[in-house]
């Protein structure tokens, strides 16, 4: 099964959870959005606006492994345990398709999190049928450029407004598995993978 919690460590050292986050998560999806920069907001929702409604922060935790698939990092050692970051795959109408998003806080960039949250959203993908993934970025959004074009991501739409990258999840699985660093993406595969 695809669904095994892991508990790792980001390349700084710090105690993380993943783990599939759901509905009883919703408040912990409210405090990371509420805590993400006003450029990560931007970047992640493609809006300026300082308060993402709720509607939308009960979309994000609407996960039931199927029609939904999301993975958070949880900070084990803080008090409620907090996400520190998410990624999501939702079904598009023809079943094999789903869109990636994802969204890490500015502190925690930079340490294998956004991989190990893909890494382990793409093998519950390959588990329930899925078999590619599109993920919409804007031009300016350097860092998730570079890492979907790291992890095999194909444009197929290129701006404006956005960018769409297509992966096939074996393909994606396969690249992620091959990664040297970081430690955690180890653990991610010994234990689901």
């Amino acid at each position: 099964m695809c669904t095994t919690p892991v508990r790792t460590s980001l390349q700084n050292g710090l105690d993380i959870l993943l783990r599939p986050v759901g509905p009883a998560d919703e408040p912990r999806f409210a405090r990371i959005v509420e805590q993400m920069s006003p450029e990560s907001r931007y970047l992640r929702f493609f809006t300026g606006i300082s308060h993402i409604p709720e509607r939308i922060i009960h979309q994000l935790a609407d996960a039931d492994g199927h029609r939904h698939i999301a993975w958070g990092a949880l900070d084990v050692n803080a008090p409620g345990q907090p996400l520190l970051g998410a990624a999501h795959a939702i079904r598009m109408e023809e079943g094999y398709s789903a869109e990636l998003a994802m969204g890490v806080l500015d502190a925690y960039q930079a340490q294998g999190l956004s991989r190990m949250l893909i890494a382990s959203v793409a093998l519950c993908c390959r588990a329930e049928g899925i078999i590619t993934l599109e993920a919409e970025t804007l031009p300016e959004n350097r860092k998730a450029n570079g890492l979907f074009k790291a992890l095999g991501g194909h444009v197929i739409s290129p701006m404006p407004p956005t960018t769409t990258w297509q992966f096939h999840v074996g393909e994606l699985i396969s690249v992620l598995r091959a990664m040297e660093t970081p430690k955690g993406l180890r653990d991610v595969f010994r234990t689901n993978g």
